[in-house]
C-alpha cells in the first residue's frame, strides 16, 4: 500500500488521498478565486515553503484538479487554474469554510483575515441556480481588497478585483463587519444602520441578493 493512500475503496478515503496533505485544500482555495501566478500562490500561503509549494502543485497537477496555463495579454505568464474537476470542489470548500467560520477557532490578528475568505463561505451558500436568476454583479469592498461575484460562461463565479460591469449590488465595509454579517452575528440592517457597511442598490434588488445568499435580511429598512 502507498504511504500516501489510506487504502480504502471508500469515496472520502479516495479524496483525501488526493488533496489531504497540508496547504492542499488552501492551494484549491486560492486557486477557486481564478487563475493564480506561482509568486501570488506563495504571497498567499504564508508559512509554505517554495519547495512544498512546489511539490503540492506537482501532485495536484497529476492529479488532474489543476493545470498550468498562459494568463493572456497583458500578463502572457505562466499561471495555475482549476481543470474541470478542481472546479467541481469550489462548493464544497466554500462549504467547508463557511462551516470553519461558525464553529472553527478564531484569531484575534486582523492580518490573518482576508476578505476573499469570507466571501467564498459566503458565495457557497448560495443556491446555483438563484444565483444564476439573480443574474447580476455583487462588488465587495473591504478595506483596500475588492471582490466580485457574478455570472459568466462557467456559471457563477467569484474573482477578486473590481468587476468588469457595473455591479446591480455594491457593499464597503470593513473586514470585522464583513465576518460579523457572514457568521450571523449582526444583520445587514444592522450594520447599515451603525455605519459599518454602506449599501448600493435598490431596495428590491439588495432584498434578492440577501435571500440568495442567505444573508441577515434588509426589508423596508433599505428603502
Amino acid at each position: 500500500m502507498n504511504a500516501r493512500t489510506y487504502g480504502q475503496n471508500c469515496g472520502l478515503a479516495r479524496a483525501l488521498d488526493l488533496l489531504g496533505e497540508r496547504w492542499t485544500l488552501l492551494i484549491m482555495r486560492d486557486l477557486g478565486m481564478g487563475p493564480r501566478r506561482y509568486k501570488d500562490l506563495a504571497s498567499g500561503l504564508p508559512g509554505i515553503g517554495t519547495n512544498l509549494l512546489a511539490s503540492r502543485l506537482k501532485s495536484l497537477e497529476e492529479a488532474g484538479v489543476i493545470e498550468r496555463i498562459v494568463l493572456p495579454p497583458p500578463a502572457s505568464v505562466a499561471a495555475y487554474a482549476l481543470t474541470s474537476a478542481g472546479e467541481e470542489l469550489r462548493p464544497m470548500l466554500g462549504q467547508l469554510a463557511a462551516w470553519g467560520l461558525r464553529h472553527g477557532a478564531g484569531f484575534d490578528d486582523a492580518d490573518m483575515t482576508r476578505a476573499e475568505w469570507i466571501i467564498q463561505g459566503m458565495f457557497a451558500r448560495a443556491d446555483a441556480d438563484a444565483a444564476s436568476r439573480f443574474g447580476g454583479v455583487v462588488q465587495f469592498d473591504v478595506g483596500e481588497e475588492s471582490a466580485w461575484i457574478g455570472p459568466s460562461a462557467n456559471g457563477i463565479v467569484l474573482r477578486p478585483g473590481a468587476a468588469p460591469t457595473t455591479p446591480k449590488v455594491r457593499l464597503q465595509t470593513d473586514i470585522s463587519t464583513l465576518l460579523a454579517v457572514a457568521n450571523d452575528e449582526i444583520t445587514v440592517a444592522d450594520a447599515m444602520k451603525s455605519g459599518t457597511l454602506v449599501v448600493d442598490a435598490s431596495a428590491e434588488d439588495l432584498d434578492e441578493f440577501l435571500r440568495v445568499y442567505t444573508l441577515g435580511g434588509v426589508g423596508a429598512s433599505a428603502s
